[in-house]
């Protein structure tokens, strides 16, 4: 089975996600505030200050932790035009 990637930036989007965990972008502002701030108690339940930035870390390394990449023999398959 051969698949085409329409647009190659999506490429970008999956190697970033897959070497830091994050993609650049992909909240809107306003919804990452909202992620960020469900997860100021808990920030705050591991002795750190809650600031935007640690909050920030905190989701990204729970992000990492979860994220579960499976690597499937269509990946080979996959055409770049």
């Amino acid at each position: 089975m051969m698949f085409q990637i329409a647009d190659e930036k999506f490429l970008v989007l999956i190697n970033d996600l897959l070497a830091s965990g994050e993609i650049a972008d992909l909240f809107p502002e306003d919804e990452l505030e909202n992620i960020l701030a469900s997860l100021r108690s808990e920030v705050k339940g591991l002795g750190l200050i809650d600031t935007r930035e640690n909050c920030h870390k905190f989701f990204i390394e729970r992000v990492r932790k979860q994220l579960k990449v499976c690597k499937s023999q269509l990946v080979t398959d996959i055409v770049i035009k």
